[in-house]
């Protein structure tokens, strides 16, 4: 009996017996979806099966087989196959699911666009309900209670909470949105802002420009133990609970052309203490030929003890009984012939003024994450970073407002 024939032996591979079958697709990159893959691949916030695809795909413009990429993504080879093909054919796109068909729907148009409507124009107190603002739990109920005029049933309240998804609605968040009111409040906010503008100016003549505010109760708080800090994997930890050692008062002073700022401390803040706090701002520019400041419209502003000071500074007269209300007082506070001049920011518009933006960083760097023992505590804290703010940070503010907001 003659031998079996020997068949000749398929040269050896690297990465093993070649599987039957087409080539593989190449994958051929640009520079922009290389970037955008990598981005998807290495972000913490992409789902876990588009970065596996992401990374499918650069494995593959690199050159990788398919049963190379598997066994480094720990995948099957016919899923790397998968998404090389899809990316091949579809490109960014392909990485995304195919839509399927899925079941009918059970509820047409006239049921989603119900509950959208509802949800807009209506209330839930309009509709028996004793709660401030919608929610899919709470809209499903409603529909629940309308059943009779659905012929299919009421949705439930993930059906509700897609529906309410996909018309890009969010009642459970809301946001502060300004309504100006004050008549006078575009001769006003011209006067603040241009004032600003003018301010480098002004201060190559040695006329500064000064914005003044209080930032009123600052809490002297000690938390019980102390802070965990940050890890990697977790955020800065600590206890919520607290001691109370009283509060205190920032008189505040920040320079428009340079952006230093000054303080004064207070327990309280009658028009006496305002008065002899803006006497300490002036004085501190003894020599300028003419001081700017500007100011919300608070009562202790106008007062008429911060007038006496004002005409004092400015070399004129001051007669209370020709000043006896406020709209004259104001008056003659913002009179630009005088040395000193107050520019009042509109009614309910002190963000107008650029103090309360320092205000801001000083909440944000010092006061809401501090821990202080007493008021002392916080306010030599207070004094540290003013001190190191005028070092290292100070600068003038950009101002963009051109008085868009609330003209609709």
């Amino acid at each position: 009996m003659s031998p079996a024939l020997a068949l000749p032996e398929a040269p050896p591979r690297e990465g093993g017996r070649r599987r039957g079958g087409r080539r593989a697709p190449e994958i051929s990159l640009r520079d922009d979806e290389r970037e955008e893959l990598e981005r998807l691949a290495r972000s913490g916030k992409t789902e876990q099966r588009i970065a596996t695809r992401a990374r499918v795909v650069l494995r593959a413009a690199s050159g990788e087989e398919n049963r190379a990429i598997a066994a480094a993504l720990a995948i099957c080879e016919d899923t790397a196959g998968l998404w090389r093909k899809r990316y091949r054919e579809h490109g960014p796109k392909g990485l995304r699911d195919a839509p399927r068909s899925g079941r009918p729907p059970r509820y047409g148009p006239e049921v989603k666009a119900a509950v959208v409507k509802i949800a807009i124009e209506q209330s839930p107190r309009q509709n028996g309900l004793p709660v401030t603002h919608w929610s899919s739990e709470h809209l499903a109920k409603l529909m629940a209670n309308m059943a009779e005029f659905l012929k299919t049933g009421a949705p439930d309240r993930s059906t509700v909470g897609k529906w309410l998804r996909n018309a890009d609605l969010k009642p459970h968040l809301v946001r502060y949105w300004l309504k100006i009111t004050a008549p006078d409040f575009d001769e006003r906010m011209k006067d603040v802002t241009s004032l600003y503008v003018r301010a480098p100016e002004l201060a190559k003549q040695a006329i500064p420009v000064f914005c003044l505010d209080e930032k009123t109760s600052i809490q002297a708080l000690e938390r019980m133990t102390a802070d965990l800090p940050m890890k990697p994997g977790k955020t800065h930890r600590r206890d919520h609970r607290y001691k109370r050692h009283g509060t205190t008062t920032l008189l505040g002073s920040f320079e428009v052309a340079t952006g230093m700022v000054a303080r004064t401390f207070t327990e309280k803040r009658p028009a006496a203490v305002v008065a002899k706090w803006i006497q300490g701002v002036c004085e501190s520019r003894h020599a300028a030929p003419a001081i700017h400041l500007v100011m919300d419209q608070l009562s202790t502003h106008w007062h008429h003890d911060v007038c006496r000071v004002v005409a004092e500074l400015s070399g004129v007269e001051y007669d209370p009984t020709r000043h006896r209300n406020g709209a004259q007082r104001k008056a003659f506070l913002a009179d630009a012939s005088k040395r000193v001049v107050i520019h009042f920011t509109p009614v309910r518009a002190s963000w107008l003024d650029q103090i309360e933006i320092w205000f801001s960083i000083l909440g944000r760097k010092v006061v809401n994450r501090g821990s202080f023992t007493s008021v002392d505590d916080v306010q030599q804290r207070i004094d540290e970073f003013i001190d190191y703010y005028n070092r290292f940070l100070a600068h003038p503010f950009r101002w963009t407002y051109t008085g868009a907001v609330g003209k609709k």
